[in-house]
Formats: C-alpha cells, structure tokens, sequence
C-alpha cells in the first residue's frame, strides 16, 4: 500500500475511534466520520467499504501490536516481578493512549461486529493468559506469596481495565506517572516478605526500579510544568 494511502486509513481510524468512544458505536455513521475528516463518503469508501470493515480494522491493528508487545516482555529472562511490572505498565500506558478504544471495546461489545468482537475478546484473553503465567511463575519460585495465579490476575488487570471509566487526559497525573504507580499497586499484595526485610532481595530490587520510574515520570512533568512556565514569561528588557 503507498504510504500516502496508508496515512489516509491511519487518519480514518483515528477519527473514526475518536467519534466511536464519545457518542457510542451505533451513534456514528460513516457520513458523520467523513465529514470528521473533511472528506466524501465515496472517498471514504476507497479505504474501507463499511462500518463493520473499519471497526474490524481498527480492533485488528490495535490487537497485534498490543499483544506482540506483552508477548515480548513475557519471554524475557528477567524475575517475574519485573515481568509483571512491565507486563502492568505496558497494559496501562496502552489504555490511555487509546482511551477512546479501550472505552469503545468494553461499553459497546456486544454491538462489535463479527470479527472486532472476536479479536477484542481473544487479545484481552491473551493478556490474561500472560499475566496469569507470570503470576504462577513467580509464586512457583518464591517471588511471591502462596496465591491463585487466576484471581491475582484478575485483580491486576481488573483495576487497569476500570481506568475507561474514570480517565481523563486532562487530569492529575501524566500516563506515565499512573503506568509506575499501577505497576507498584500490582507487585504490593504478591512480593514475598522475609522476617527483617520489607521485601525479600529480588522484590526489593524491582520495588526500587518500580519507585524510581514513578519519581522519575513525576520529575518529567515537573520538568514540563516549568518548561511551559519559562515560556510565558516575558524576557529581560520586554513588558509583559
């Protein structure tokens, strides 16, 4: 595909995910997501034929990263902690940055056409599956406490999905801030503690990295915040 062609359907995705996860599934027409786009509906249908091809589309490119990703951080040789932390971090870094999506797929599932709801439900298995491993390796090896690898699983991934409900670009913290913090969350009911030691020498080690990413994506928006502030204010010699 000529990557002219391929930037227009990476366009037409956006807007269409966009419209999707405001007003719902049902409620965007294919002329509504032309005129998003300043296109016509014939242009549109160059790139995609239907509403059900687009969505389709959309779940699929989305999917494939997304779980080639968690694919590569569960073959690491790394402990499991550290696996889990990437594993959270990743799935919440993902949600935000399509929050539309993530808020589409879990509000309007049952309206997913054939094909969308079959991807949507085998990349969240896949996921699940991951963490699931993770978890049960980390507790065959010590790491962590004696647990069901498939309720901590859920639990993990459960309060990572609830973010579609409550998460606002324009709130307190910066994604990368919340991907440290839910990492910390995750690991804070499994890690092992031995008797004189809060955590046991490998869970310490990853609390340690788990707490240096939070400080350092709070540094960054610090860094940001007082970029922003330089900027508006006058120069020497200038009037405001």
């Amino acid at each position: 595909m000529p990557p002219r062609n391929r930037l227009m359907r990476d366009e037409i995705r956006a807007a269409a995910t966009r419209l999707f996860g405001v007003r719902g599934l049902g409620a965007v027409t294919l002329q509504e997501i032309a005129d998003e786009l300043g296109m016509s509906k014939a242009a549109l249908y160059h790139y995609f034929p239907n509403k059900d091809a687009l969505v389709r589309a959309i779940f699929e490119d989305w999917a494939r990263v997304g779980g080639g990703k968690v694919a590569e951080i569960a073959a690491l040789d790394a402990p499991a902690a550290e696996r889990l932390r990437r594993m959270i971090e990743l799935h919440v870094s993902g949600l935000v940055g399509n929050i539309d999506l993530y808020r589409l797929g879990f509000r309007d599932e049952d309206q997913l056409p054939d094909g969308a709801r079959e991807v949507f439900a085998a990349f969240k298995r896949d996921v699940d599956n991951a963490v699931r491993a993770v978890i049960r390796d980390g507790v065959e090896n010590g790491e962590f406490v004696k647990v069901d690898p498939k309720m901590a699983a859920f639990a993990a991934i459960g309060m990572c999905n609830w973010m579609f409900k409550w998460y606002r670009p324009d709130g307190g913290y910066q994604p990368e801030e919340l991907a440290a913090m839910f990492g910390r969350f995750a690991l804070g009911g499994l890690l092992r503690r031995e008797p004189g030691d809060a955590l046991g020498p490998a869970g310490a080690a990853v609390d340690r990295a788990a707490l240096i990413a939070e400080l350092a994506a709070g540094l960054q928006s610090e860094v940001e915040a007082l970029r922003a502030a330089a900027h508006t204010q006058p120069r020497q010699g200038e009037h405001p």
